[in-house]
């Protein structure tokens, strides 16, 4: 599992969610956000639950549980469990062990991001709209977008988005999932082992569309990195990975490796940062 080499446990800030659906008389079944059985490789080690409706969610804080979820018999995969509003209607509504936590550490904090994720799918006008209306004090402040030079089907736009809030001058960095099954398909289900940033056993599908986001648009978006406060990584789905994968390599600190040096920044002042344009 990726480690967060800055923490002496490992153990990222922040948080892993996927939805699932507890089935039969006897809990023996499962339907499980199929987006989140794509990989057999661990995920990085960081708090994680598994949400329920109308139950207790399962939670595992940090080191979390890199393996979950766990593939095997009488589980399923469910496609509909993989939008917005299912994560969102949980997440607001999260119970373990009885205990309501939506205003707690890490929920409350996912509960903002969660709408980042899904509007990294969405135009900028559309998202500046929403966040005055859901998020007000946060900005887009950059979007950037990453074209291939395919056609027809096999054209695929990457977009990367910068949203910083007012008041802490942190920013969230979004990579959005995939969003052309014609294409970005390819990226999840091409999973043999290579390096990264100085790991192993890295996804080869999800390191291919990390190094090319970040050689193609990170000479943009880095000036705009550099006047944030914090930078937290938010993601849905292969997005996620994508965090996964960039928050070790950052944290990782690793200065002559030429991965880090591509995705780096130095930080500077924080400073406000306007709004962007469209």
């Amino acid at each position: 599992a990726l480690e967060d080499l800055q923490r002496p446990d490992g153990c990222f800030h922040g948080l892993r969610s996927y939805n699932e659906n507890i089935l039969g008389v006897n809990n023996e079944s499962k339907q499980i956000d199929a987006a989140s059985l794509f990989s057999k490789y661990p995920h990085a080690r960081i708090a994680t639950v598994a949400l329920h409706e109308g139950l207790d969610s399962y939670y595992v804080p940090c080191p979390g549980n890199p393996r979950w979820p766990e593939q095997g018999a009488a589980i399923y995969e469910e496609w509909r469990v993989h939008f917005e509003k299912p994560y969102t209607d949980r997440l607001n509504h999260i119970t373990v062990h009885g205990e309501d936590l939506a205003e707690r550490y890490p929920f409350k904090q996912a509960r903002i991001f969660v709408l980042l994720a899904f509007k990294s799918y969405d135009s900028p006008e559309h998202t500046i709209a929403e966040l005055a209306q859901r998020l007000p004090g946060w900005s887009l402040v950059a979007r950037e977008v990453y074209s291939n030079e395919e056609k027809g089907s096999l054209h695929d736009d990457d977009p990367v988005m910068i949203v910083q809030d007012g008041s802490s001058l942190d920013c969230a960095l979004v990579f959005t999932g995939t969003n052309n099954i014609g294409n970005e398909l390819v990226s999840s289900t091409t999973d043999y082992s290579t390096g990264y940033c100085g790991y192993t056993n890295v996804h080869v599908g999800y390191r291919n569309e990390l190094w090319t986001i970040t050689k193609n648009l990170w000479p943009k978006l880095r000036p705009k990195l550099e006047k944030c406060n914090r930078v937290i990584c938010v993601g849905h789905s292969m997005g996620g990975a994508l965090c996964d994968l960039f928050s070790a390599c950052a944290n990782s600190k690793r200065g002559s490796d030429p991965d880090y040096r591509q995705q780096m920044w130095r930080k500077g002042l924080p400073a406000k940062m306007p709004q962007m344009t469209v």
